[in-house]
């Protein structure tokens, strides 16, 4: 395992960066590094972030799991534990979540990247799990949320024949969000990020909550609506709607 493995924090303005740092391992997902996304996660939950953006130090993302860190046994479940540790930190955060993503982006990796709201790839970037030529059955909880964002199809692909995304063919396969030049993923993350600060924090949070919870198969929406009857009559709301009626004015 590697000792150096870390995540980076910074945060600028409403938006926290975190980046993912494993010199000479590609930013493979140690152990190590995990523990340490998952504290800087909570750091970024308690610092009250508009908006998040995850992102590989140099020019990947991640290339997945360690395999220093891996046995080839039924202990590998913690590497699992503490990937979904992570998806759900990122799921459950009420701030959107952008993954700026360059080159490669492999396994356990794609598990968080898709647990973002915004996907953004690099035209360089591309999309790999190589779970069964790993000899694995991925983590049926994980695929089950891949379902309800990827066909099918994509998914067959995807796990069963391994096959590598292009930065386009995700996009067309519905993995990316947005497109962005070569080396100016993390750039397009933060024009994103800073779209996503001006808006309503209680609005986005009550969006994301939803959409989140529906993609879990969720299909009672009273509480839902309680929170939508919340926000409509919130001070902010007024606030927002004279804003909108005086500009229009004008």
């Amino acid at each position: 395992m590697a000792d150096n493995a870390r995540v980076f924090i910074t945060t600028n303005a409403d938006v926290c960066e975190l980046v993912l740092d494993n010199p000479g391992r590609k930013n493979a997902l140690s152990l190590a590094l995990l523990a340490d996304l998952n504290e800087k996660l909570a750091i970024a939950l308690d610092n009250d972030a508009r908006a998040v953006i995850l992102s590989g130090s140099g020019d990947v993302f991640s290339a997945g799991a360690d395999f220093a860190d891996l046995t080839g046994t039924i202990d590998d479940l913690a590497m699992d534990d503490a990937i979904e540790k992570a998806v759900i930190q990122i799921r459950d955060m009420p701030a959107p979540v952008i993954a700026a993503i360059e080159g490669p982006c492999m396994g356990g990796a794609v598990d968080i990247a898709l647990a973002c709201d915004f996907l953004v790839a690099s035209k360089d970037a591309f999309f790999e799990v190589p779970a069964a030529r790993l000899a694995l059955l991925y983590n049926p909880e994980a695929v089950r949320r891949w379902r309800a964002r990827l066909s099918g199809l994509t998914l067959r692909r995807m796990l069963i024949l391994g096959e590598r995304f292009t930065a386009a063919e995700a996009l067309q396969a519905g993995v990316v969000s947005h497109l962005a030049a070569e080396g100016s993923a993390l750039e397009k993350s933060r024009e994103l990020a800073g779209r996503a600060a001006k808006c309503s924090r209680d609005a986005v949070a009550a969006t994301k909550g939803l959409l989140v919870a529906l993609e879990a198969g969720e299909t009672d929406l009273a509480r839902w609506e309680k929170i939508r009857e919340q926000i409509l009559d919130s001070p902010e709301r007024r606030e927002s709607v004279a804003r909108a009626r005086d500009s229009t004015d004008k």
